[in-house]
């Protein structure tokens, strides 16, 4: 027999076992379902012949670079990109120039104040001391001299000034020039059931079996055939989690210490990865075991005071990096929801803004300068479709790629946070993409699904194998 649904030839013995209920035809039958997919394909295969090699002809060394479409359609990007951080620029000077104006104004109404009160001390200080010095009084000539002595080193001290700090220039403002692929194509290889609403986070185990979590019920799963096989189920909060290399998972419930689930025993426990008294936002592992995670203050998320920052700390919990504040002493995040880390260093951020769960994904360098913020795309997202970035990774080849809320693109950046492209997942039949995680096999990439509110149908998995990101 040929299984539609796995697209394979099966046995009678393994129809009952794994291919119960899937598509089930006679082999010949499965045979012109082939033949007609190698007619197809040889189509493809001619028009992409075609398309090549017109490819090739338009990359002659006849035709000199500065003629060609390409180099004039990147020079006129770049010419833009020039022209937008030119109007930036000045946008941002007349801001500080109006900012510069006010605190010159405040600053000298304070500092007036502050001399007046110094200088009135000082001419009451002055006065009682001649009137001292007259009476020859022992008593009060001691207490009034150390007054008048402190009195005259307070005022001293000036206010200070105001100057003028001038922010880091490098080439990330202007963008990079990087080799990528022409386009990004997207099969699914798989298609899972879960048993639960909605896979809100995702996780690979070196075991190649998976965490799944709606946030308040947690699964380990491992995947067999087209079926999830339930491992085991905790019933514990969930706001982010990731596996470590030697396959322990990171669980942030909302506290100040990450708890941990044994990858040998399966034992719920603390870790060793304390920050209080700040609380956890986000949880992210690197390949060589690191842990950078989100953290906050108590108190309401959206009312954004006191501390928000990434703390990046060893495999003994020790602190080596926070990275809070910008070289200007601004705060950087809102609120860290999502991170991953690129090969070459650069930490990604998605940072929601506010309660919709609009935000912004923030690129850092290993130093802490902001190499971009990516606000999403005009083509997808505008005041009606506001960016509600969700979930973050990096791609094996470097890239990033992002979720957003209750729509099905995928925005695909590169390694420094600029926009590669978009791409549509609904255009392939997955509904909701929400978290993800990639496999160790090249291209290949695990997207957990949403629900419609108030659908009763469980959410689905997806195994899916990605090429040109």
């Amino acid at each position: 027999m040929f299984c539609t649904s796995c697209d394979r030839l099966v046995c009678t013995s393994c129809i009952s076992k794994i291919h119960n209920g899937h598509g089930l035809v006679e082999i010949s039958e499965g045979c012109n379902i082939k033949l007609e997919k190698i007619k197809t394909e040889t189509t493809k295969a001619k028009e992409k012949i075609k398309e090549l090699t017109k490819r090739k002809g338009e990359m002659s060394p006849v035709v000199h670079i500065e003629d060609s479409a390409k180099y004039k359609e990147l020079i006129k990007k770049i010419e833009v990109r020039e022209l937008d951080l030119k109007n930036s620029v000045e946008k941002y000077v007349k801001q500080l120039k109006g900012e510069m104006n006010r605190k010159l104004s405040e600053f000298k109404k304070e500092e007036i104040s502050n001399v007046e009160k110094v200088v009135s001390n000082l001419q009451e200080l002055s006065s009682n001391a001649e009137d001292i010095i007259k009476s020859q009084d022992a008593g009060k000539i001691f207490i009034e001299c150390e007054k008048l002595s402190r009195a005259v080193s307070i005022a001293d001290i000036g206010l200070g000034s105001i100057s003028f700090l001038p922010g880091q220039i490098s080439p990330y403002n202007v963008g990079s020039l990087q080799v990528v692929s022409n386009a990004v194509d997207v099969r699914i290889v798989k298609q899972f059931q879960t048993d639960i609403s909605r896979v809100f986070d995702l996780s690979l185990c070196p075991d190649n079996s998976l965490w799944i979590s709606d946030q308040s019920v947690l699964q380990k799963v491992k995947p067999v055939e087209h079926k999830l096989t339930v491992e085991s189920t905790f019933n514990i909060r969930v706001y982010g989690m990731a596996v470590t290399p030697t396959g322990d998972l990171f669980l942030s419930s909302g506290g100040s210490v990450l708890k941990q689930i044994s990858g040998k025993t399966g034992e719920l426990t603390d870790s060793i990865y304390n920050v209080s008294p700040l609380l956890y936002s986000a949880v992210h592992v690197t390949k060589d075991g690191r842990v950078i995670v989100g953290v906050k203050s108590g108190g309401t998320a959206w009312l954004v005071t006191g501390r928000r920052a990434i703390i990046m700390m060893n495999q003994k919990g020790e602190h080596e990096t926070i990275y809070e504040l910008d070289k200007n002493n601004i705060r950087i995040f809102t609120l860290p929801n999502s991170i991953t880390i690129t090969d070459n260093g650069n930490i990604c951020v998605v940072d929601r803004l506010s309660e919709d769960i609009r935000g912004r994904v923030v690129v850092l360098n290993r130093d802490g300068d902001i190499l971009q913020i990516y606000t999403g795309h005009h083509e997808v997202n505008n005041e009606d479709k506001p960016f509600q970035p969700l979930n973050i990774v990096t791609t094996p080849s470097d890239s990033i790629i992002v979720t957003e809320l209750n729509i099905y693109i995928f925005h695909i950046l590169n390694n420094c946070g600029h926009l590669i492209t978009h791409y549509n997942m609904g255009d392939i039949g997955v509904s909701m993409p929400f978290s993800l995680c990639c496999t160790r096999t090249a291209g290949q990439l695990f997207i957990g699904c949403n629900e419609a509110t108030g659908s009763s149908e469980k959410a689905k998995l997806y195994e899916v194998h990605i090429s040109g990101c």
